[in-house]
């Protein structure tokens, strides 16, 4: 008699079901809300609030209030589904919120993409020497979080 083990299939991704998500991060639930938040999900690189505007038309059809497109991004990011990140040009960028297990990112100079960075035990102690010298001149720090800047690998080929 022949047996044959079956092995389970890997489990599936979770489809994004951003109504969910913002309901359980305390937000209304608008199609303004659901669709800026798609677009910065299922965008390869952080946009500007101009590009989420258009973006917005391209998906829906209608182009949306300018005012609205802001305050949903602000409350995107004060829920924490959504991080700001200013770049050198002084432009706000919006990208999904990075969970990086070490706290700390990298981030492309270029296309502005956000990389969560890999944990290394050396890093804390870096971090609180850090601390403590400028505790030294008088600053108290709160968070310390630590984002390197380059250039990715797809935009340097």
């Amino acid at each position: 008699m022949k047996t044959t083990t079956s092995h389970p299939k890997p489990p599936r991704a979770a489809p994004f079901d951003s109504e969910t998500l913002l309901r359980d991060n305390g937000l209304r639930v608008t199609r303004a809300a659901q669709t800026v938040l798609e677009l910065i999900e299922h965008s390869s690189q952080p946009l500007t609030h101009e590009e989420v505007a258009s973006a917005y038309t391209t998906a829906t059809g209608e182009t949306p209030d300018r005012v609205t497109v802001y305050r949903v991004l602000d409350r995107l990011v004060e829920a924490g589904l959504c991080d700001r990140r200013v770049g050198p040009d002084r432009v706000n960028r919006f990208s999904r919120h990075v969970e990086a297990e070490s706290g700390n990112t990298f981030e492309c100079d270029q296309c502005h993409k956000v990389l969560a960075l890999p944990s290394d035990p050396e890093l804390p102690k870096v971090m609180g020497r850090l601390g403590r010298a400028l505790r030294k001149q008088g600053i108290d720090t709160r968070h310390t979080a630590l984002t390197l800047h380059g250039t990715c690998g797809d935009c340097a080929r």
